[in-house]
Protein backbone atom coordinates (compact mmCIF):
# COMPACT_ATOMS: atom_id res chain seq x y z
CA UNK A 1 0.00 0.00 0.00
CA UNK A 2 1.29 3.56 -0.86
CA UNK A 3 2.01 5.02 2.29
CA UNK A 4 2.59 8.91 3.27
CA UNK A 5 4.32 10.10 6.65
CA UNK A 6 3.71 12.61 7.83
CA UNK A 7 6.07 14.81 10.13
CA UNK A 8 9.77 13.78 10.20
CA UNK A 9 10.99 15.10 13.68
CA UNK A 10 12.37 12.05 15.78
CA UNK A 11 9.05 9.82 15.58
CA UNK A 12 8.67 10.44 12.06
CA UNK A 13 12.15 9.62 11.22
CA UNK A 14 11.15 6.32 13.07
CA UNK A 15 8.22 5.50 11.24
CA UNK A 16 9.64 5.67 8.19
CA UNK A 17 11.97 3.03 9.37
CA UNK A 18 9.66 0.80 10.29
CA UNK A 19 7.64 1.20 7.11
CA UNK A 20 10.53 0.98 4.50
CA UNK A 21 10.68 -2.53 6.79
CA UNK A 22 7.41 -3.47 6.30
CA UNK A 23 6.39 -5.89 3.58
CA UNK A 24 3.09 -4.51 3.25
CA UNK A 25 3.24 -0.54 3.20
CA UNK A 26 5.58 1.15 0.47
CA UNK A 27 6.73 4.26 1.07
CA UNK A 28 6.01 7.22 -1.37
CA UNK A 29 6.45 10.44 0.56
CA UNK A 30 7.13 12.11 3.62
CA UNK A 31 5.55 15.42 4.50
CA UNK A 32 6.94 17.86 6.86
CA UNK A 33 7.78 21.80 6.82
CA UNK A 34 11.41 21.02 7.68
CA UNK A 35 13.56 18.62 6.56
CA UNK A 36 16.85 18.46 8.49
CA UNK A 37 18.27 15.41 6.30
CA UNK A 38 16.76 13.68 2.86
CA UNK A 39 13.89 11.06 3.46
CA UNK A 40 15.04 9.28 0.66
CA UNK A 41 11.52 9.55 -0.96
CA UNK A 42 9.96 12.32 -2.20
CA UNK A 43 9.20 15.53 0.38
CA UNK A 44 7.04 18.01 0.36
CA UNK A 45 5.32 20.42 3.17
CA UNK A 46 1.80 20.13 2.51
CA UNK A 47 -0.01 17.00 1.45
CA UNK A 48 -1.97 19.43 -1.43
CA UNK A 49 1.69 19.56 -3.18
CA UNK A 50 1.52 15.17 -3.28
CA UNK A 51 1.87 13.80 -6.73
CA UNK A 52 0.95 9.96 -7.17
CA UNK A 53 -1.22 7.74 -5.47
CA UNK A 54 -1.58 7.71 -1.76
CA UNK A 55 -3.70 4.42 -0.24
CA UNK A 56 -2.47 5.08 3.46
CA UNK A 57 -1.35 8.25 5.96
CA UNK A 58 0.36 7.57 8.96
CA UNK A 59 1.42 10.77 11.01
CA UNK A 60 3.39 12.06 13.94
CA UNK A 61 3.47 15.56 13.39
CA UNK A 62 1.35 18.29 15.16
CA UNK A 63 -2.22 18.79 15.39
CA UNK A 64 -1.48 22.04 13.40
CA UNK A 65 -1.95 19.82 10.54
CA UNK A 66 -5.21 17.92 11.27
CA UNK A 67 -7.10 20.04 9.02
CA UNK A 68 -4.08 19.19 5.89
CA UNK A 69 -4.48 15.50 6.85
CA UNK A 70 -8.25 15.00 6.88
CA UNK A 71 -8.77 17.14 3.81
CA UNK A 72 -6.75 14.90 1.90
CA UNK A 73 -7.61 11.89 3.49
CA UNK A 74 -11.31 12.23 2.61
CA UNK A 75 -11.12 13.68 -1.00
CA UNK A 76 -8.85 10.23 -1.62
CA UNK A 77 -10.56 8.12 0.75
CA UNK A 78 -7.58 6.83 2.40
CA UNK A 79 -7.14 5.21 5.99
CA UNK A 80 -5.09 7.42 8.62
CA UNK A 81 -3.34 6.63 11.70
CA UNK A 82 -3.19 9.65 13.90
CA UNK A 83 -0.62 10.07 16.51
CA UNK A 84 -0.18 13.03 17.17
CA UNK A 85 -0.74 14.21 20.53
CA UNK A 86 -2.27 17.02 21.75
CA UNK A 87 -5.56 17.50 19.94
CA UNK A 88 -8.55 19.77 21.49
CA UNK A 89 -12.31 18.43 22.15
CA UNK A 90 -13.07 20.89 18.56
CA UNK A 91 -10.32 18.45 16.63
CA UNK A 92 -11.82 15.00 18.14
CA UNK A 93 -14.87 16.71 16.72
CA UNK A 94 -13.31 16.79 12.99
CA UNK A 95 -11.59 13.42 13.67
CA UNK A 96 -15.02 11.62 14.51
CA UNK A 97 -16.91 13.24 11.65
CA UNK A 98 -14.51 12.49 9.52
CA UNK A 99 -14.15 8.89 10.57
CA UNK A 100 -17.91 8.09 9.42
CA UNK A 101 -16.61 8.54 5.33
CA UNK A 102 -12.90 6.78 6.42
CA UNK A 103 -11.58 4.53 9.15
CA UNK A 104 -9.33 6.58 10.96
CA UNK A 105 -7.14 5.46 14.36
CA UNK A 106 -6.51 7.80 16.92
CA UNK A 107 -4.05 6.78 19.65
CA UNK A 108 -1.69 8.51 21.82
CA UNK A 109 -0.32 4.99 22.78
CA UNK A 110 0.38 2.77 19.00
CA UNK A 111 1.96 -0.01 20.85
CA UNK A 112 0.72 -3.60 19.86
CA UNK A 113 2.00 -4.64 22.97
CA UNK A 114 -0.17 -2.15 24.88
CA UNK A 115 -3.46 -3.04 22.92
CA UNK A 116 -2.86 -6.97 24.02
CA UNK A 117 -2.57 -5.71 27.58
CA UNK A 118 -5.74 -3.67 27.79
CA UNK A 119 -6.99 -6.71 25.92
CA UNK A 120 -5.88 -9.01 28.48
CA UNK A 121 -7.36 -6.81 31.45
CA UNK A 122 -10.72 -6.50 29.98
CA UNK A 123 -10.39 -10.03 29.87
CA UNK A 124 -9.54 -10.84 33.11
CA UNK A 125 -10.83 -8.60 35.68
CA UNK A 126 -13.88 -9.45 35.93
CA UNK A 127 -12.85 -13.16 37.01
CA UNK A 128 -10.65 -11.72 39.73
CA UNK A 129 -12.81 -9.00 41.11
CA UNK A 130 -15.75 -11.81 41.41
CA UNK A 131 -12.88 -13.68 43.33
CA UNK A 132 -12.08 -10.18 45.83
CA UNK A 133 -9.07 -9.67 44.30
CA UNK A 134 -8.46 -5.18 44.56
CA UNK A 135 -7.23 -3.70 41.27
CA UNK A 136 -4.84 -1.09 41.01
CA UNK A 137 -2.68 0.61 37.90
CA UNK A 138 0.51 1.67 38.03
CA UNK A 139 2.53 3.87 35.45
CA UNK A 140 6.18 5.39 35.21
CA UNK A 141 7.51 7.84 32.39
CA UNK A 142 10.22 10.40 31.66
CA UNK A 143 10.27 13.54 33.90
CA UNK A 144 9.18 15.66 30.95
CA UNK A 145 5.98 14.30 30.86
CA UNK A 146 3.24 16.64 31.87
CA UNK A 147 0.00 15.02 32.46
CA UNK A 148 -0.43 12.57 35.21
CA UNK A 149 -2.07 9.62 34.88
CA UNK A 150 -0.95 8.85 31.25
CA UNK A 151 -3.76 8.13 28.54
CA UNK A 152 -2.32 4.71 28.47
CA UNK A 153 -2.96 4.20 32.03
CA UNK A 154 -6.68 5.85 31.51
CA UNK A 155 -7.26 3.43 29.04
CA UNK A 156 -6.51 0.81 30.58
CA UNK A 157 -8.69 2.06 34.28
CA UNK A 158 -11.80 2.19 31.75
CA UNK A 159 -11.09 -1.44 30.30
CA UNK A 160 -11.03 -2.77 34.36
CA UNK A 161 -13.99 -0.53 35.11
CA UNK A 162 -15.96 -2.39 32.60
CA UNK A 163 -16.14 -5.35 34.80
CA UNK A 164 -16.69 -3.69 38.43
CA UNK A 165 -19.94 -2.10 39.25
CA UNK A 166 -19.74 1.66 40.65
CA UNK A 167 -16.07 1.47 39.74
CA UNK A 168 -14.21 4.83 40.80
CA UNK A 169 -10.51 5.91 40.58
CA UNK A 170 -8.37 6.71 43.38
CA UNK A 171 -5.23 8.87 42.72
CA UNK A 172 -4.17 10.15 46.56
CA UNK A 173 -4.85 8.05 49.63
CA UNK A 174 -3.34 10.64 52.00
CA UNK A 175 -5.90 12.64 52.76
CA UNK A 176 -8.97 9.45 53.02
CA UNK A 177 -7.86 8.21 56.44
CA UNK A 178 -10.05 4.88 55.14
CA UNK A 179 -10.06 1.59 54.13
CA UNK A 180 -9.56 0.69 50.59
CA UNK A 181 -13.08 0.18 49.07
CA UNK A 182 -14.34 -2.88 47.16
CA UNK A 183 -15.19 -1.11 44.04
CA UNK A 184 -12.32 1.32 43.87
CA UNK A 185 -9.11 1.31 41.13
CA UNK A 186 -6.25 2.54 42.25
CA UNK A 187 -4.26 4.64 39.76
CA UNK A 188 -0.55 5.64 41.05
CA UNK A 189 1.88 7.55 38.71
CA UNK A 190 5.65 8.01 38.70
CA UNK A 191 8.15 10.68 37.03
CA UNK A 192 11.58 9.81 36.69
CA UNK A 193 14.64 9.97 35.16
CA UNK A 194 14.55 8.98 31.14
CA UNK A 195 11.64 6.09 31.14
CA UNK A 196 10.21 5.61 28.01
CA UNK A 197 6.70 3.64 29.63
CA UNK A 198 5.97 1.22 31.87
CA UNK A 199 1.90 0.23 33.01
CA UNK A 200 1.20 -2.33 35.46
CA UNK A 201 -2.15 -3.77 36.71
CA UNK A 202 -1.79 -5.19 40.01
CA UNK A 203 -4.44 -7.73 41.22
CA UNK A 204 -3.94 -8.37 45.05
CA UNK A 205 -5.80 -11.34 46.36
CA UNK A 206 -5.25 -12.88 49.90
CA UNK A 207 -1.77 -13.84 50.09
CA UNK A 208 -1.34 -13.53 46.54
CA UNK A 209 -0.42 -10.92 43.65
CA UNK A 210 -0.23 -11.23 39.95
CA UNK A 211 1.02 -8.21 38.04
CA UNK A 212 0.48 -7.74 33.97
CA UNK A 213 2.90 -5.38 32.68
CA UNK A 214 4.14 -3.66 29.67
CA UNK A 215 7.26 -2.04 29.69
CA UNK A 216 8.65 0.61 26.69
CA UNK A 217 11.95 -0.28 26.06
CA UNK A 218 12.61 2.46 22.93
CA UNK A 219 10.62 4.72 21.29
CA UNK A 220 10.78 2.40 18.15
CA UNK A 221 8.17 -0.13 19.40
CA UNK A 222 5.35 3.30 18.87
CA UNK A 223 6.73 3.85 15.13
CA UNK A 224 6.35 -0.60 14.74
CA UNK A 225 2.98 -0.37 16.75
CA UNK A 226 2.04 2.92 14.09
CA UNK A 227 2.77 0.26 11.19
CA UNK A 228 1.27 -2.77 12.81
CA UNK A 229 -1.61 -0.43 13.39
CA UNK A 230 -2.45 0.78 9.57
CA UNK A 231 -1.77 -2.84 8.88
CA UNK A 232 -5.29 -3.91 10.80
CA UNK A 233 -6.69 -0.24 9.59
CA UNK A 234 -6.34 -1.35 5.72
CA UNK A 235 -8.82 -4.30 7.05
CA UNK A 236 -11.42 -1.97 8.76
CA UNK A 237 -14.62 0.02 7.57
CA UNK A 238 -15.03 3.48 8.00
CA UNK A 239 -14.84 4.34 11.58
CA UNK A 240 -12.65 5.60 14.36
CA UNK A 241 -10.53 3.41 16.59
CA UNK A 242 -8.58 2.94 19.00
CA UNK A 243 -6.27 0.32 20.80
CA UNK A 244 -8.78 -1.24 22.71
CA UNK A 245 -11.32 -1.48 19.50
CA UNK A 246 -8.90 -1.89 16.40
CA UNK A 247 -7.25 -5.44 16.95
CA UNK A 248 -10.95 -6.92 17.62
Amino acid sequence: MKTVVYGYGVMGKKVVNAVNEDNNLELVGVVSPVFDQDPGVASYKSLKEVKGDVEAIIDFSHPANLDDILSFALEHKVPVVLATTGFKDEDMKKIEDASKVIPIFQSYNTSYGVAMLNKMVREFTKEFFAHNYDVEILEAHHHRKIDAPSGTAKMLYDSAAMSIEGAHAVYDRESRHQARERNEIGMQSIRAGTIYGEHTVLYGGDDELIEIKHTALSRDIFAKGAVSAMNALLKKEAGLYDLSTLYE
